[in-house]
């Protein structure tokens, strides 16, 4: 029921900006390549770790996911579009989420299940 709920969301975030299917999973992957890259810091083999596991993937979508909820339970389709826009990209914003003690917090924890994912991957015990 819930990947009906998010794929309706995406369906009407697209429909209400014009985004084709290609643009969205852009939207959605430069921001989660940035994420993890500003999470990590300077730690480029942590990043690079971090954005080869299916689980960080999940997990980001999942996010996105949420957002997509909340921005279309907030903003009016009435709007001006080009501050609809920016509105949702706001909800999106990269550095917004990384100063967001919550989010923080979440984005910690993934951390060991993405371990675990790889170390399975790779046939370590």
């Amino acid at each position: 029921m819930l990947k009906l709920v998010n794929t309706s969301n995406q369906q009407l975030i697209m429909a209400l900006f014009d985004l084709t299917d290609f643009d969205y999973g852009q939207l959605v992957f430069n921001s989660g390549v940035a994420y993890a890259n500003r999470m990590t810091g300077a730690d480029d083999i942590g990043f690079e770790f971090l954005i080869k596991t299916m689980f960080y993937w999940s997990w980001w979508r999942s996010e996105w996911s949420a957002r997509d909820a909340v921005f279309l339970d907030t903003y009016s389709a009435g709007a001006d579009q080009s501050i609809l826009y920016d509105n949702y990209l706001f909800q999106h914003n990269i550095y917004r989420l990384k100063d967001d003690s919550l989010m923080q917090r979440k984005a910690a924890s993934i951390v060991g299940y993405c371990m675990d994912e790889y170390l399975k991957k790779e046939g370590v015990k």
